[in-house]
C-alpha cells in the first residue's frame, strides 16, 4: 500500500486526544497506529490537541456552566438542549472552514473522520474538494444522546445529519457488529461497512510487579480477588456484581471483591455492598491515576465487567485480556465480535444468577480460567493492537475502492 497522507478529523468541541478517557484514547492511539504504519496524518481535533490548551477550556467551560447554571434551572430541559444543538451547528461551521484550510495547506489523499452528533462539515468538504473520505460511528450518535440528555425538540435534525454522511462518505467503519446492523437496519444504509472493534497498545500498558505485589500484600495468600476497574455509572452494572458477590462468598469465604474506580453512584454501591456482603470481604478504592489502573488489573484473581450497553466496544476488556486475566463479561454482540465463549472467557446475560456461577466457575476451576485467559491475551497480540486494527481498516477501505 502506498503511504497517503491522511487528515485525521474530529469535529466535536470538546473529543480532545490528551485526556485519559476512551473516545481520547481511542483517536490518540488511531492516529499513532496510522503513523506507525509510515502514513503522514495531519490531526484537526477541535476538541484539542496540546493538554494546556485543553486544560484551559475545561476551566473556561466550567466558569461559563457555572453563570448559567441559575437560568438553566428556569429553562425546560427540550428548550435548553434544543440551544446546545443551535451551538452544535453553528460549532460545525466553524470546524468545517479550519477542515478547509488544512485541506489547502495539506493536500489529504483522505479524511478519516470520527463521527459525532450533528456535525456533517466532514462528508461536507470532502466532497467539495473531491477527496476520498472515511466515516467511523462509534454509536448510534443520536439515540446516545437522547439517552443521555433528554428531550430536544430539534433531534430530527440528528437523524437526518447522520443519514446524509452515511450518503456522502465513501466507506463506513464501525467499532461493533451491532452498529453495523443498527445502521443497515435503521438507515437502510446499503454501503459496504467494515467492523474495527476497540484495541489496546500493548507497549504502553504494562504493570509493575512490585505494585502489584504491593496491592496483593494486603491479603492473605489464600484470598482470590474478584474485580473490577471502571467508571461507577449506572450501565456498567456494578450492583449486579455486588449481589452476585454476596452468593459467591457465601459459598466461597476466600473471596474479595475489589471496585476500582470513582463515579456517580460510588456512595450508592457502598451502601449495598455493606449491607449484602460479610465488612472484610469488599474494597472499594475509589479513582486511582490511569498509570496504576494495570497493576490492579493484574492483581486480580478474575476480572469483571458486569454488563454494557449494547453498542460499544470497551476498552476495558482489552486491558483485562492484555494481562492474561481471566474474564466475566457480558453476552452482548460487542463482546462476541471479540471473545469466544469458554475460549475466551465466559460470557453471561445482565443476570446476577449467571453472573454468579460464571464467577464460581472461574474460582473452582484456576487451570481452566487461566486457559482462557492466556488464549485470550494471544489473540489480542495477534488482532487487537491499534496497528493491526489501523492496518485493517485501510486494508479494507483500499479493498473497497
Amino acid at each position: 500500500m502506498k503511504k497517503l497522507r491522511i487528515i485525521y478529523y474530529s469535529p466535536h468541541p470538546t473529543h480532545d486526544i490528551v485526556s485519559e478517557v476512551g473516545y481520547s484514547t481511542h483517536q490518540r492511539e488511531s492516529i499513532h497506529a496510522f503513523r506507525q504504519l509510515g502514513h503522514e496524518v495531519l490531526p484537526v481535533v477541535l476538541g484539542g490537541t496540546e493538554s494546556s490548551a485543553v486544560n484551559a477550556h475545561i476551566s473556561g467551560l466550567s466558569e461559563k456552566a457555572g453563570n448559567i447554571s441559575g437560568i438553566k434551572k428556569l429553562l425546560p430541559l427540550w428548550f435548553w438542549n434544543a440551544l446546545k444543538d443551535l451551538k452544535l451547528l453553528k460549532h460545525d461551521r466553524k470546524a468545517g472552514k479550519q477542515l478547509e484550510q488544512a485541506i489547502y495547506t495539506f493536500q489529504p489523499d483522505m479524511i478519516y473522520e470520527r463521527g459525532e452528533y450533528l456535525q456533517d462539515s466532514g462528508v461536507k468538504m470532502a466532497r467539495k474538494h473531491g477527496i476520498k473520505h472515511v466515516l467511523e460511528v462509534n454509536s448510534p450518535v443520536v439515540e446516545e444522546m437522547a439517552a443521555f440528555e433528554g428531550p430536544d425538540l430539534l433531534r430530527f435534525l440528528g437523524h437526518s445529519k447522520e443519514r446524509k454522511k452515511l450518503k456522502g462518505t465513501d466507506h463506513i467503519i464501525v467499532v461493533s457488529s451491532a452498529i453495523k446492523t443498527y445502521l443497515q437496519t435503521f438507515y437502510g444504509c446499503p454501503k459496504p461497512i467494515y467492523v474495527a472493534p476497540n484495541a489496546i497498545n500493548p507497549k504502553k500498558e504494562q504493570f509493575n510487579t512490585g505494585t502489584v505485589a504491593q496491592i496483593r500484600s494486603g491479603f492473605s495468600n489464600d484470598i482470590r480477588i474478584i474485580g473490577f476497574v471502571g467508571s461507577l455509572f449506572p450501565y456498567h452494572g456494578v450492583d449486579l456484581l455486588i449481589k452476585a458477590f454476596a452468593e459467591v462468598v457465601a459459598r466461597y469465604p476466600n473471596a474479595h471483591l475489589m471496585i476500582v474506580g470513582d463515579g456517580s453512584i460510588r456512595e450508592g454501591l457502598q451502601k449495598k455492598a455493606k449491607k449484602w456482603l460479610p465488612s472484610q470481604s469488599y474494597t472499594f478504592t475509589g479513582k486511582v491515576p490511569h498509570a496504576t489502573v494495570m497493576n490492579y488489573i493484574k492483581s486480580f484473581d478474575v476480572a469483571v465487567m458486569p454488563s454494557s450497553n449494547w453498542y460499544g466496544s470497551p476498552i476495558k476488556i482489552f486491558e483485562y485480556g492484555l494481562l492474561g486475566v481471566p474474564i466475566v463479561a457480558p453476552d452482548k454482540e460487542p463482546l462476541k465480535d471479540v471473545m469466544e465463549h469458554r475460549k475466551h472467557g465466559l460470557l453471561v446475560s445482565d443476570n446476577p444468577t449467571e453472573l454468579k456461577d460464571a464467577l464460581l466457575f472461574m474460582l473452582q476451576n484456576p487451570e481452566s480460567a487461566k486457559e482462557m485467559g492466556a488464549c485470550f491475551r494471544e489473540k489480542i497480540l495477534q488482532q487487537h493492537t491499534w496497528t493491526a486494527q489501523a492496518s485493517g481498516i485501510l486494508a479494507a477501505v483500499s479493498a473497497e475502492s
